[in-house]
């Protein structure tokens, strides 16, 4: 009797994991002809640390970039991911046999690694194609006034309010930049007032490119690791139109494209067949 009422409840938990499984691998949503499962969306949640919503909408996107992809003929072969990863390990001063073995000690798989390279070209290039009629060059009129309107972006500030924190690991700093108030071990902590003139020209980039509020890279200095938290920008001075030219153009640029983008996704997502078989 005791060996039937074991079999029977051994039988029972398999059919349980049995539906489980059939449960998780279930197709929740169809966009077009394309499926999306209900794994998929527990697994952008947690991986991109995103809410349900949120997971949703970024599946049927990467979904509609899939369509796009096929309908405009797009893609990338074996050829164009190597010589991708030659460059980028050429601009990094090394080639990519060091590369990969640079990425398998930090644990990163080189597989994935070449996915991640293929999938960024394919954004790359399927943008491009978006792109390539819908941005008029601007007059210098519509520069002026996106100049105006974004002044503080082109400015100087006379000096830079930071705190500096300092570990002999770069795993401790990244710990705080997830946490500022939490107490690190072997991390120092250091209010500062830097001065525009007295700064090198790279950190001085580095600083005002970081919006106020918010941690810069890690640098590697003096066999320690540093990194700035950005408080205010102090005194801010408006370059000349003339000598940031350039830059007010690919910043305008910048927004147009990305202006673009979304509004192409938009119109897809709207035209777009979206069933909802199972609520996630």
């Amino acid at each position: 009797m005791r060996r039937i009422s074991a079999l029977f409840f051994a039988v029972c938990i398999l059919v349980a994991t049995a539906a489980t499984a059939g449960l998780v691998d279930a197709i929740s949503i169809v966009v077009d002809d394309q499926p999306i499962t209900l794994y998929e969306i527990y697994k952008a949640q947690k991986q991109r640390g995103l809410t349900k919503q949120q997971a949703v909408e970024a599946l049927i996107k990467e979904r509609l970039k899939d369509e796009e992809l096929k309908r405009l003929g797009i893609h990338i072969d074996d050829f164009d991911v190597n010589q991708e990863i030659e460059r980028i390990a050429q601009k990094n001063g090394m080639d990519s046999l060091k590369m990969r073995s640079i990425l398998a000690e930090r644990g990163i798989d080189w597989d994935a690694y070449k996915q991640q390279v293929k999938d960024r070209l394919l954004q790359e290039r399927l943008y491009e194609q978006i792109l390539s009629t819908k941005i008029q060059p601007p007059s210098d009129k519509t520069l002026k006034e996106y100049y105006r309107l974004h002044i503080n972006e082109f400015s100087i500030p006379e000096a830079i309010r930071v705190i500096q924190y300092s570990a002999p690991t770069k795993e401790a700093l990244e710990r705080v930049m997830e946490n500022p108030m939490a107490q690190a071990p072997g991390v120092t902590r250091q209010p500062q007032r830097l001065e525009a003139q007295r700064l090198n020209p790279q950190l001085f980039m580095m600083l005002t490119r970081t919006p106020k509020g918010s941690f810069t890279q890690i640098l590697p200095v003096g066999g320690q690791f540093v990194t700035f938290f950005v408080q205010e920008f102090e005194n801010p001075k408006p370059i000349p139109f003339e000598k940031v030219k350039q830059q007010v153009y690919a910043k305008w640029m910048e927004q147009k494209r990305k202006e673009a983008i979304e509004s192409h996704f938009e119109k897809l997502r709207a035209a777009a067949n979206v069933r909802v078989l199972r609520a996630p």
